[in-house]
């Protein structure tokens, strides 16, 4: 009797985007999250807040042109050796929602001091990408650092003090939907 043909199929494993981040050091994620942890509470959030280890600012998202493909990660590891920038300072002096879903909603903490910097950093990594084949992304960048998404928010306010650290190196993050979490995929000091 011949093969029968079989009608189970596999379901395709899930994309799970790669994108280049910053950390906040110890200190600084410890106090974000007692931040968080008080604004949640101030505001009755319904969701709770990023722990101090998932927190980070996105600096680049790495995808082809024409979609995720094999090659992406390598792509992204070979355009991170080049990068060359000094360590910098920067702050964290606002809180506020964004607006860019109808069910949730980040809450956000927005970049004083040190966001020229930042985007000089972003843009250094955006040009680097680029050259490897990789999507150049959206022109528009604001930095800031996610803390937790809820579907009520707060009003636009500045913090007591300041929140910031000194930027000394740069993460390839990949995010595992359904588990909340991200897996480090490299790490990368600032040098000149």
């Amino acid at each position: 009797m011949g093969e029968q043909f079989s009608f189970r199929f596999d379901t395709p494993s899930p994309y799970c985007p790669l994108y280049f981040a910053l950390r906040p050091s110890a200190g600084a994620a410890q106090i974000m999250a007692e931040t968080a942890a008080r604004y949640c509470g101030l505001h009755g959030f319904s969701e709770c807040p990023y722990d101090k280890g998932r927190l980070h600012l996105s600096l680049h998202t790495v995808i082809s042109r024409r979609g995720p493909r094999t090659g992406d990660l390598e792509a992204a590891l070979r355009a991170a050796e080049r990068i060359r920038a000094t360590p910098f300072p920067v702050a964290f002096d606002r809180l506020c929602t964004f607006n860019v879903r109808k069910d949730k909603r980040p809450t956000v903490l927005c970049c004083g001091d040190g966001a020229e910097k930042l985007a000089a950093l972003r843009d250094l990594l955006r040009d680097t990408l680029v050259r490897e084949g990789l999507w150049r992304g959206p022109v528009r960048f604001e930095p800031h650092l996610t803390l937790v998404w809820d579907w009520k928010g707060v009003p636009p306010s500045r913090l007591d003090e300041p929140i910031g650290w000194i930027i000394e190196d740069f993460v390839l993050l990949q995010t595992i939907f359904g588990e909340g979490r991200q897996v480090e995929r490299g790490r990368w000091p600032l040098r000149a």
